[in-house]
This record gives C-alpha cells, structure tokens and sequence, in this order.
C-alpha cells in the first residue's frame, strides 16, 4: 500500500508540474494546464492524507474508502468548476449565497470535506493507532539510546 501512495504522490506532482510547465512555456495558457493543476495537487493532498495515515504499510479499509471518495468529490468539484463557464457578475445565478463556481469549490473542496475527514479518522482511531506493543517498542528503544541521544 504504501508503494501504491508514493507513486500516487510521485504521478499527482508529476501532474501537476506538467500544468505549471505548460503555462510557463506557452504564450498562453493551455487549455489542459489548468485540469492538470486541479486534479495533480487534489491528487497530491489526498495521497499524503492516504499516507500519513497508513499504519504498518496498510491503509484501514474504511480510510481507503473515505480516501477515494473525498479525492472523487474534489476532483469533481474542480472539474465541474473549470468547465462551466465564467459568467460572475452582477447578475449571475447564486448557489448558497455565493457564484455558482464559488460555491462549488467552497462546499465541494472545503466545506464536505472538512466534516467528512475528521470522522472517518474518528471512526478508524483505535485501529490506526499504536498499540500497546507498538508502544512498548518505541519505548524501549528509546530507553536504549545514551541519554545524549535522547530528545
């Protein structure tokens, strides 16, 4: 699992550097630039979340799940934000009080996720976790070093 996060990690800045690169080396703006910059750095924050979160080389399965369907719920926010067109102004349509495509990214990569991560981390605690042997290791090992060493 945790090969498949860093290649994720590796393909989502790769991505993303592809949408800088091709901004900076056109006169003009790429039509594809800035999708790869929207789903290369949603990519790279949901592989390091995936990752920091990862205990023992594995991923508890309802993390895996929750993982994937925030990476989906922003990747179509950012989507659904970059291909609608750009019509705010003074009498654009309002959607919760905001422009339309405002509105999308604000409760699609901000709002929903803000709830829904802290309790699937929540639900997953006791599992991700150290455990009480885990503990005891890192104990140990710690009371093995010269006390120059310790921090």
């Amino acid at each position: 699992m945790k090969r498949i996060l860093l290649a994720c990690v590796v393909a989502s800045c790769v991505l993303a550097g592809a949408g800088y690169a091709g901004v900076i080396v056109s006169t003009h703006s790429p039509v594809w630039a800035p999708w790869c910059l929207a789903m290369g750095a949603n990519g790279a924050v949901m592989s390091l979340m995936a990752l920091g979160a990862s205990r023992r080389g594995t991923l508890a399965p309802a993390l895996r799940w929750t993982f994937l369907g925030v990476f989906v719920l922003c990747a179509v926010s950012f989507g659904a934000a970059l291909a609608m067109p750009a019509n705010e102004g003074a009498a654009a349509p309002l959607l919760f009080g905001f422009p339309e495509r405002t509105a999308i990214l604000l409760y699609g990569v901000g709002v929903v996720p803000m709830f829904i991560l802290p309790f699937a981390y929540a639900l997953t605690f006791d599992a991700s976790t150290l455990s009480a042997d885990d503990l005891a290791r890192v104990r140990a090992a710690h009371h093995a070093l010269s006390p120059d060493e310790r921090v």
